[in-house]
């Protein structure tokens, strides 16, 4: 396949894919997704384009308070952030915002930020809290539904019944000892 043909392919992809959500842009900077209010608060050269926005977006950045969208070789990438708060890791934080453009997006990338302005923010904190990551350790002592079986003690071999043992000759490849009861 030439470069063409893969482009062309990919068009076709992104043409025949439905929205995941209802958007519309309300005015200049606001935004109206599946009934909850946005506000684009940081436009780098005006590169917002609601239709590519529309065929980029997933419902599963309802939860973030900030969405941040780069374009890199001519594609949107999305990535979602949270408030500042003691118990979201630091890369999740809205502070991380420059960080990430930084590190991640490419050098004088165009990029946007939006915030949601509804974002609930109270299972978040118990996600990223302490006692919800180490939940696993409090069961670790727990009684389990099985009880370990006692087996009597073998007799040695050579103290054993009806037992015939015999040897290779070791002309073989493998020199081994054959058991077989009578």
């Amino acid at each position: 396949m030439d470069r063409k043909t893969i482009e062309e392919t990919v068009e076709e992809n992104r043409a025949s894919k439905r929205p995941l959500a209802k958007i519309s842009q309300e005015s200049n900077n606001k935004l109206l997704i599946n009934g909850h209010d946005y506000e684009i608060i940081k436009n780098v050269e005006d590169c917002f384009d609601l239709e590519i926005f529309k065929q980029q977006y997933n419902p599963i950045f309802s939860k973030y308070n900030y969405i941040v969208g780069d374009y890199g070789y001519g594609v949107l990438r999305l990535k979602g952030f949270l408030k500042d708060d003691d118990k979201v890791p630091p890369q999740y934080q809205f502070s991380s915002i420059e960080d990430y453009i930084y590190e991640y997006a490419n050098v004088g990338a165009k990029y946007f930020v939006i915030n949601n302005i509804e974002a609930k923010n109270s299972f978040r904190n118990n996600y990223f809290s302490k006692n919800h990551r180490n939940n696993h350790k409090k069961h670790k002592n727990r009684r389990h539904n099985f009880e370990e079986k006692v087996t009597k003690h073998k007799r040695p071999i050579n103290k054993r019944k009806n037992m015939h043992i015999t040897k290779s000759d070791g002309k073989g490849k493998r020199h081994f000892t054959i058991k077989q009861g009578e």
